[in-house]
């Protein structure tokens, strides 16, 4: 019996057999996937569902034709039967395995829910069926919920917390305002001590119901995270040495002395505290705090946490938070415009007389026109009529920049003597701390306290007050001074070497010794962890330290529950993976330097090799290349720190030098790949300095020799990008020489590839043609589907350049079929599938066919925003403006413009972007903003040299000639560019002729024609159309 295998959920897919089967068009799709969820319908129901507004004699021919089309998709099998005149049902005699009816049937199955019913397909005027296909989708997304919280609450009560974890997170990927979902999520992690987690879980649904709702999680949801909070309070106090205060009595005097004048209205100042890592920063604020009668003061207090420092305006948001509960509880009184900012900033302050919403976009732009700090000052200065405010902020070196902007801007200008600040800051340097720094010095309002390392006798005082039960004598003390040099944290641990009853006398140097003494009773499991941590910047995982050690995982977790307790090692949890780091950098570092030269190299290559297993052949990987070059290094295995380099700058390099790249895998993380102008070069010295080292070490062994390719592969992209053909060139060519002569066959097509983008940025068809054909001929020879497809686009690309614009069209519908095959490639291939939209658009507007050609580009940019890829859109949203001014409107063309030109300044790439400037400097003349034409047009201009591209360069002159007529007429215009634009009308004409015609731009040709033409200009040559 014949097998049929269809995929409704998640996208659409059916096979025959194992092979799969496609249709000719939209409704016979339609028509298949009706029947599969019917089982059967009538002639009558299927023409109404599928051309409900056509006459019904034409709807039944179109249902005929159809039928017929379906039949012939599946060859001699009989997929349907007729079971009278009027009913069609599929064939029972075939055995139709259908994703849906298993979804349905089995109430325990999740995992066949692998996206919505028929994602991303709606065949065109088909409203019955587009109702029905919602309907539907509606129906199986409500099932999969009700299916996903029954698997939760039974993983639950198992306490199987990674099940509860990964349903809660397909629940939120349904409905990202799905809050229960998160709830539970939170709930899960604080059950597993995962509180960082979780506080990344509840700012997540914050920030979404801010963003998108304008409104903040409910009580119970923000009742949970101050769950978390309080157990990580708690925590903290648990883990703190011991609470006790010692010295510092000048510092706390200059805070309680301001304190003092600031309530009594005297002049004062506010006062921040500043100082490396335990030095006692919070000890001196909570004691100060302890001095204050509350009752006289309103106090804000946050913490500023480094995790959260991607969260705009966090801290501030927990001070506004604060601010409303003080309005709510003390009845402040408060103009309804101002209630309604704080509420759009903090939802969760929900006033009961909030009238119409104030919608503010975000807080960055909130931050361009000061209103946060206006709202802010406003709501101090009517609080503050009741009582004065003290404000404080922890740790403000882990602010995000907008928070301490703003603060700065607080602390500089606030007229009023109502409010003091109190502030953290670690001796670290960063711009936002140093600037902000520049700026309380410059206003002379806040009292920086420098908290100094103790000298040798508060040294004495500190270990007496730590220690008052043993009797220490004085060359002990001495020599604790001595070796931690009166830092607060070290001098502790010092203490906890003392209280362990461990021998004293270990110290032999400083800081090295007092670290050592940690390590003096470790066994040898123990040992063997460490040393394999230290290997790590940041923190080893599990999966290391079992292949390292070759022990069960529940073996190892003995071993570090010992480390845990001495307090040298702490769990922590990273994407979901459990993983360990020492307490403090110092240990760590400590313990690398003292492993021998050799055994760092031999544990840093089998962390390297291991890590090898950890890849998917994605762009995920890219994260773990870093990695791999990090371990292969220490490790002085060359030739594999090569390949990673290599491997890490190419994912880089492809959404840099690629104008339209693959999308493996159709992943998001490429949006973090992009490097900057400075770092490619850096990277592409630095992989050069290797390769030759590894020629040296390797000689010519053939993956050295492919190394050799790649690096020159990389070198002549960047070259040609770049416009520096000569040497671009040379790269490429001996590139491809190298690879023929190894049967490197996928890096000869990429030579080609990258000598056909040179010939098109160029406008060099003869030469363009044979590359492509050679590419062809060779990706054919060695079967490489993709590469076809993206040749035939380039093949397509040259005859729209030559003018054979029905050729173009057939070979850009045949890139496309080749590149749509399948969902997964068609999704890797996406931008170039919007390049073939594109030149389809670039026919149609070399055609004068402007409002088709708007919407082919149109279809490539939505297409780039669907995918989130900007490298590529820029040259899209330059051609849609181009051809929106050719329809006359300038308003949308501007628009166009202006997305493209910020698209341009995020990227290296200027393919295009000569003419986005060059029609930018028109449209800022005809708002009369001269000076901003003339910087618009030196821009195109030297954009358009860098390239040689003659669309480019011939656009910049028929602009140039259209500005030059004008300075006739519009004395403005005159004084504006006379000094740029001095040469001859005529030189510009004729150099916009050339070059327009060129690339055959017939359209732009006629507009130079009319202008010299309209303007009456008499030349020496006749340039007057005929």
């Amino acid at each position: 019996m014949s097998h049929i295998q269809v995929k409704l959920l998640g996208g659409f897919a059916v096979t025959l057999n194992g092979k799969s089967i496609s249709f000719p068009y939209n409704k016979v799709q339609a028509l298949f996937c009706y029947l599969l969820m019917k089982k059967q319908a009538t002639r009558d129901e299927l023409s109404g569902l599928l051309w409900t507004d056509m006459e019904e004699n034409i709807a039944r021919k179109n249902l005929r034709n159809a039928i017929y089309k379906l039949k012939k998709s599946f060859g001699d099998e009989e997929v349907l039967e007729f079971l009278n005149k009027s009913t069609i049902a599929l064939n029972t005699n075939i055995d139709i395995e259908v994703d849906v009816d298993k979804f349905i049937e089995n109430e325990s199955e999740i995992n066949l829910y692998t996206g919505e019913f028929l994602k991303g397909y709606m065949p065109k005027d088909a409203e019955s069926f587009e109702s029905w296909m919602i309907e539907t989708r509606e129906y199986l997304e409500e099932l999969y919920t009700k299916k996903l919280n029954k698997q939760i609450e039974c993983e639950k009560a198992n306490k199987n917390y990674d099940k509860v974890e990964q349903y809660c997170k397909l629940l939120v990927k349904i409905d990202e305002f799905n809050e229960e979902a998160y709830r539970i999520l939170i709930n899960s992690y604080k059950e597993q001590g995962k509180f960082n987690n979780a506080i990344r879980a509840y700012n997540k649904i914050s920030d979404t119901l801010m963003k998108e709702l304008a409104t903040s999680p409910d009580e119970k949801t923000t009742k949970a995270f101050k769950e978390i909070l309080d157990l990580m309070n708690n925590k903290n106090n648990e883990e703190k040495y011991e609470d006790y205060f010692y010295g510092r009595i000048n510092e706390l005097r200059i805070i309680k002395n301001n304190y003092i004048n600031f309530i009594n209205d005297k002049t004062s100042k506010s006062v921040l505290i500043k100082g490396e890592m335990g030095i006692g920063k919070t000890s001196l604020k909570d004691r100060f705090l302890k001095f204050l009668e509350k009752e006289n003061v309103y106090i804000f207090e946050t913490n500023c946490y480094q995790f959260e420092n991607e969260y705009t305006l966090k801290p501030w948001r927990n001070i506004i938070s604060d601010l409303t509960s003080v309005i709510n509880s003390d009845k402040i009184k408060m103009p309804v415009l101002l209630e309604n900012i704080i509420n759009d900033l903090t939802p969760e302050s929900n006033y009961d007389n909030h009238s119409e919403n104030l919608k503010l976009d975000t807080a960055v732009e909130l931050m361009k026109y000061d209103v946060i700090g206006n709202v802010i000052s406003n709501v101090f200065k009517r609080i503050s009529m009741n009582k004065k405010i003290l404000i404080i902020f922890e740790d403000i070196q882990w602010m995000d920049s907008a928070s301490i902007s703003l603060l700065a801007s607080f602390v500089s200008h606030f007229e009023e003597n109502n409010i003091m600040f109190l502030l953290t800051c670690r001796n670290e340097f960063t711009h936002d701390i140093d600037r902000f720094f520049t700026s309380i010095n410059q206003c002379g309002r806040v009292q920086i306290i420098e908290l100094m390392r103790f000298n040798a006798e508060e040294v004495e005082g500190f270990i007496n007050n730590a220690l008052p039960k043993y009797n220490l004598s004085k060359e002990v003390t001495k020599k604790i001074y001595t070796e931690t040099e009166g830092n607060t944290f070290f001098l502790t641990e010092y203490l906890n070497t003392i209280k362990a009853k461990r021998n004293i006398n270990i110290m032999t140097s400083k800081m090295q010794d007092v670290l050592k003494s940690r390590f003096v009773d470790i066994s040898k499991d123990e040992k063997k962890i460490i040393e394999i941590a230290s290997l790590f910047d940041d923190e080893v995982s599990m999966f290391i330290l079992r292949e390292l050690t070759q022990k069960d995982e529940l073996e190892i977790m003995d071993i570090i529950e010992q480390l845990e307790n001495k307090y040298i090692l702490k769990e922590i949890t990273k994407e979901n993976t459990i993983c360990f780091k020492f307490t403090h950098q110092k240990l760590r570092e400590f313990q690398y330097i003292n492993l021998t030269q050799a055994k760092r190299r031999i544990l840093h290559n089998k962390v390297g090799k291991l890590l090898e297993q950890t890849l998917r052949n994605n762009i995920k990987d890219f994260n773990i290349y870093y990695k791999l070059v990090y371990h292969f290094q220490n490790a002085s295995n060359h030739i594999e720190t090569l390949k990673y380099k290599i491997k890490s700058l190419n994912v880089h390099l492809n959404f840099n030098h690629e104008l339209f790249p693959i999308i493996p895998h159709d992943d998001r993380s490429y949006n973090k790949v992009y490097f900057s102008e400075s770092k490619t070069v850096k990277n592409i010295k630095e992989i050069e300095q290797l390769l030759n080292k590894v020629k040296d070490e390797e000689g010519d062994l053939t993956e050295v020799l492919r190394f050799d390719v790649c690096v020159l592969h990389i070198k002549g992209r960047y070259l040609i990008r770049k416009g520096e053909y000569d040497e671009g060139i040379k790269n490429i060519e001996h590139m491809i020489d190298k690879a023929k002569e190894i049967n490197f066959n996928e890096y000869t097509i990429e030579g080609y590839k990258q000598m056909i983008y040179y010939c098109i940025q160029t406008n060099k068809t003869e030469k363009m043609i044979e590359y492509i054909n050679w590419g062809l001929s060779l990706a054919q020879k060695c079967d490489y589907h993709n590469e076809i497809g993206i040749l035939l686009r380039l093949k397509a690309l040259y005859n729209k350049m030559i003018g054979e614009y029905e050729e173009a069209e057939k070979l850009i519908q045949e890139s496309i079929n080749t590149l749509s095959s399948t969902k997964n490639i068609s999704d890797q291939y996406a931008l170039n599938i919007a390049a073939c939209y594109n030149y389809i658009g670039d026919i149609r507007k070399k055609n004068s066919k402007f409002s088709e050609a708007l919407q082919y580009y149109n279809k490539a940019i939505e297409l780039c925003d669907e995918k989130n890829v900007l490298t590529s859109v820029a040259l899209f949203q330059t051609n849609a403006g181009e051809t929106s001014y050719y329809m006359g409107n300038c308003n949308l063309a501007k628009g166009y413009f202006q997305n493209a030109l910020n698209i341009y300044r995020q990227f290296d790439s200027i393919w295009g972007k000569a003419i986005a400037e060059a029609f930018m400097a028109l449209i800022a003349i005809s708002e009369e903003n001269y000076d901003g034409a003339l910087k618009y047009l030196k821009n195109a201009d030297e954009n358009s040299k860098a390239l040689k591209n003659p669309k480019e360069i011939g656009t910049v002159f028929r602009v140039k000639t259209e500005i030059k007529i004008s300075m006739d007429d519009n004395i403005y215009i005159k004084r504006t560019f006379e000094n740029y634009l001095n040469e001859s009308l005529e030189e510009y004409v004729k150099q916009g002729i050339k070059y327009l015609k060129e690339v055959k731009d017939q359209h732009q040709i006629d507009v130079v024609y009319k202008l010299i033409n309209n303007g009456d200009v008499a030349f020496t040559s006749n340039y007057t159309r005929k």
